[in-house]
């Protein structure tokens, strides 16, 4: 889907390379890490333990040694879970999950009697007091697939921490951090922004029409209030992390299909005294569908996951004169005047009305796909692309006491693209590095339903409150 007219293209590019030690530095923004600290039977620091950490998903390994004070340190490590701590081929801890951007603490007593010891990591409280980067909310892939994301949106889950509240309705909802304004706000996707370029979106996305990814790539979600990280920047409310999936060693999919329409809407509302107050509803129907799936190209070595969503959503945006039972009425304008000004338009200066508006639509479909390959022991390397097309019919001056004919009407539309070349490594014990590629290319769309040589008419009627429109909206036109 491209947008020839009107249009606004955006392209970035940028690297980064980020170098990390042992000690107390701040985790990555697309990954977890593991810390470990190993003491004898005496409470004594253990060192020049080997130890082994394995990603029960994938059968990546990773082998690090305990340095004087018998602490290790495993970093740049895929979001979730299971991982396999194996230490000396004589104690191993399963740690059930990792959190996105966490470092989780470990400490094991190689002392104690040699036993398989597991770890549950959702719920601790002490895994955000001791290293998180500033207070956070994550959600990971069972919270994802349980909550009641009806609208597909990853702001349906993070929402539920009561620090974070959705203001408007449930499709264009402006995401509140703890009473700030939503234009403070970043959203990223595998470190790549996906905010508002030009700030007029309501929902805080690049894109207007929806969640520019599908909501099937999201592994963990992350809303982080004050994360204390040189990686991050660009809002001073909080920051939506996000990360997608990857494939494992077992394949898995799934298939969702979502309808309804007016039909399987009720009719009426019970009152409180029991008497029943009718009410119609618009000819509609609404419709999501989508796939996702992921396994294994090479087992152990290299892996793919895709998803793929699109969606089509009514908007109501019909205008009707008083009496005409078609979108939303205007009782101050009769047919008579309506007929009367769209045939002058006509007849006079040949402008095409369009005529009265119906109610619009809103489509958008969104794919996502992803390679990753485990080159060695310490370097691994991801490859992921997104690219979401959507637009959507909208009115221009809907007011109670405004009426458009339909040309005055608009389309807003966005093709986004985006490329992610990462490149992680564990060079020693100490030393890692993490060398990070995007592009990021938008095609912004605002285009006027009717012809673009006749500018914006208003025409007062009954005073000056009330006001007809015809001809292309001045803000698509004159700009």
């Amino acid at each position: 889907m491209r947008y020839p007219h009107g249009a606004k293209k955006l392209l970035c590019a940028s690297v980064l390379a980020a170098i990390g030690f042992t000690g107390e530095l701040a985790a990555q923004d697309t990954s977890s890490a593991i810390r470990g600290r190993l003491v004898d039977a005496a409470g004594n620091p253990l060192a020049n333990a080997t130890i082994v950490v394995q990603d029960s998903r994938t059968g990546a390994t990773r082998t690090l040694e305990s340095n004087n004070t018998g602490t290790f340190y495993a970093t740049n490590l895929p979001v979730g879970g299971p991982y396999i701590v194996t230490i000396n081929n004589s104690k191993t801890v399963t740690i059930n999950s990792i959190q996105l951007g966490d470092i989780y603490n470990l400490t094991v007593d190689m002392g104690a009697p040699s036993e398989i010891e597991e770890i549950i990591v959702f719920g601790e409280a002490n895994t955000l007091v001791d290293i998180a980067a500033g207070p956070s909310a994550t959600f990971g892939t069972f919270d994802l697939d349980t909550a009641v994301a009806y609208n597909r949106d990853i702001r349906d889950v993070y929402s539920l921490d009561p620090r974070f509240n959705l203001d408007g309705d449930a499709r264009d909802s402006q995401t509140n951090c703890i009473g700030k304004h939503p234009r403070f706000n970043s959203v990223m996707l595998d470190g790549v922004a996906q905010n508002d370029r030009f700030g007029l979106n309501s929902n805080g996305y690049a894109t207007a029409t929806g969640m520019p990814f599908p909501y099937a790539a999201v592994a963990q979600v992350s809303a982080e209030l004050a994360p204390f990280d040189v990686t991050y920047g660009g809002f001073s409310a909080c920051n939506i992390n996000a990360v997608t999936r990857s494939g494992t060693n077992e394949w898995s999919g799934n298939v969702f299909y979502e309808f309804t329409n007016d039909s399987l809407r009720g009719d009426s509302i019970e009152r409180r005294d029991g008497s029943q107050q009718m009410f119609s509803t618009p000819d509609y129907e609404e419709e999501y569908k989508g796939f996702s799936i992921g396994g294994p190209i090479i087992k152990d070595k290299l892996f793919f996951f895709t998803a793929y969503e699109e969606s089509e959503q009514p908007e109501f945006i019909g205008q009707g004169v008083a009496g005409s039972g078609s979108g939303v009425e205007r009782d101050w304008l009769d047919l008579d005047t309506f007929n009367l000004i769209d045939n002058a338009a006509r007849n006079l200066y040949n402008i095409d009305t369009g005529g009265a508006p119906t109610d619009g639509q809103q489509t958008a479909e969104s794919w996502m796909g992803r390679l990753d390959w485990n080159i060695s022991e310490r370097h691994t390397a991801s490859l992921i692309y997104n690219q979401y097309e959507g637009i959507e019919d909208r009115a221009s001056d809907g007011d109670q006491n405004e009426f458009e004919f339909a040309n005055h009407f608009y389309k807003k539309g966005t093709d986004l693209e985006t490329l992610t070349v990462k490149l992680k490594s564990q060079w020693t014990d100490a030393f890692s590095t993490d060398i990070f590629y995007n592009t990021n290319e938008m095609i912004d769309s605002q285009v006027t339903v009717g012809p673009k040589d006749v500018g914006d008419h208003q025409i007062s009627v009954n005073g000056r409150n009330n006001v007809v429109y015809l001809g292309a909206d001045d803000s698509r036109q004159a700009n």
